[in-house]
């Protein structure tokens, strides 16, 4: 059991290390199950353990959680066009979930931009942006039907961005503005005069996160996606199931009790 006092000294940032869960590395995507999706996991050799960064106690009713994300996330996936914008979503929780989800670590799913203004402690809204749809445009769901979207429909610019120049530099700004980009679990529009592009947001190291990948636009062209945009996991630890002991290091490193 993780005592009290144990939990009162994280900060956020403190590294905490587990094992690798003694799980198979493969995943069965929606490509596989029923032909939708054209997509591509791979997962990089992790080792014997994993690198946690604290972000924090999360209560689901009464019970107490100590929730952490990868420091380096280990899963890289490549989606394309229309339907990586319709099922990307879910899917990468889902990978996440599958990956990380062990009996102790509970909760496993894919970093959101709810997380990352959470950990910047601002509220970033995505501007109010508006594209209607031409004749002959298509919509993420009309191109898995095999149609066009009628004209007239509206989609809202939902794509968000946050400065360096206007965030301190901080352990959390530090967390989210990690080096290596990764995917975040959030549909997003960009919206132009002449179309709107369908994906999922992206972090990256320049202090972005917004659309950076376009799967797919409003005139039918499937975009290319790329499997150099990572899957950060979110975990919750129940703190009375694992201990922490302090490597010579001074990383934590959790102990199952």
């Amino acid at each position: 059991m993780i005592s009290e006092e144990m939990l009162n000294g994280l900060e956020i940032g403190t590294v905490i290390k587990s094992d690798v869960p003694k799980k198979k590395r493969d995943y069965v995507s929606y490509k596989f199950r029923n032909g939708k999706e054209n997509q591509r996991l791979s997962f990089k050799d992790a080792g014997d353990t994993i690198d946690w960064l604290f972000i924090g106690i999360n209560f689901v009713g009464e019970k107490k959680f100590l929730k952490c994300i990868e420091k380096d996330p280990v899963l890289s996936l490549e989606f394309r066009g229309a339907p990586g914008c319709f099922f990307g979503e879910k899917e990468l929780s889902n990978i996440a979930r599958h990956w990380f989800n062990t009996k102790n670590m509970r909760f496993a799913r894919s970093m959101n931009v709810h997380d990352v203004n959470m950990l910047l402690d601002v509220e970033r809204k995505p501007s109010n942006r508006w594209y209607t749809f031409k004749n002959g445009d298509y919509s993420p769901e009309s191109v898995t039907k095999h149609r066009t979207a009628y004209e007239g429909l509206r989609v809202r610019h939902s794509a968000y961005s946050y400065s360096k120049n206007e965030l301190p530099i901080t352990p959390a700004s530090d967390i989210v503005f990690i080096d290596k980009p990764y995917w975040l679990a959030s549909k997003t529009i960009c919206v132009e005069s002449t179309c709107a592009y369908f994906g999922l947001g992206e972090v990256t190291k320049d202090g972005l996160v917004n659309m950076g990948h376009s799967l797919f636009k409003s005139t039918g062209e499937i975009l290319g996606g790329s499997n150099t945009a990572y899957i950060r996991s979110v975990v919750y630890i129940d703190p009375k199931l694992f201990s922490l002991v302090k490597l010579n290091s001074g990383v934590l490193r959790l102990v199952a009790s």
